[in-house]
């Protein structure tokens, strides 16, 4: 059975324009990030419930279970096609792990794309794989949890996958589970060209008021 967010509806349904947070400032436009949540690390300070099940969430998708999978695009889809108008195609692009797999990411976004189907029928939605990485590099969770720096730009090893790719009313996302820095987002985009973002959990950047 299909789960529901336990998160409360507001953010999906009766606030949408909280979804987007600040851009991470790449380039001469900044970078659109659609979140859901805002994630808070249990290292700053107790955490409420609501703010515990997201961080559950967050590293569900990692693996990802289904069930994460449901409830983030259960509270994703509504953000995502209120982002765009309604003729403008939207293409779904799996973020790579530090190893260089999109089987996490990919599942988050055909789950997605799914979601968006079975509640706007009309909405056309893709997925399609972009960016890889020429080799591993080490995770960038791992390096803060020893209190090194995250990875910055070719550190991340991002390449450009795809061919060539339609620009008339399309609009290309990528997607993953959280965002901390944005620095991942910042080197899809860059490898790519173009391109926002879509995750779970903000946890650099708070929501933008209405």
């Amino acid at each position: 059975m299909k789960r529901a967010s336990s998160l409360g509806p507001w953010k999906a349904q009766e606030q949408p324009s909280r979804a987007l947070s600040a851009g991470t400032g790449f380039g001469p436009a900044q970078q659109r990030i659609i979140t859901a949540h805002k994630y808070v690390s249990p290292r700053s300070r107790p955490l409420t419930p609501e703010e515990v099940e997201v961080r559950r969430v967050a590293y569900a998708l990692k693996v990802p279970t289904a069930e994460a999978c449901q409830i983030a695009a259960h509270d994703l889809a509504p953000l995502v096609d209120a982002a765009e108008a309604p003729a403008t195609v939207i293409v779904l692009m799996p973020v790579p792990s530090s190893t260089g797999s999109v089987d996490a990411n990919r599942q988050l976004a055909n789950e997605l794309a799914a979601e968006i189907h079975r509640r706007y029928q009309a909405r056309r939605v893709q997925v399609r794989i972009t960016v890889g990485r020429m080799h591993p590099v080490e995770s960038s969770c791992v390096r803060r949890r020893r209190g090194d720096r995250g990875l910055h730009g070719d550190e991340h090893a991002m390449i450009r996958v795809a061919g060539p790719l339609t620009a008339t009313d399309t609009a290309y996302y990528f997607i993953d589970n959280m965002a901390t820095t944005g620095g991942t987002l910042d080197a899809c985009r860059a490898a790519l060209g173009f391109g926002d973002g879509i995750v779970w959990a903000d946890e650099a950047r708070t929501l933008l008021p209405e």
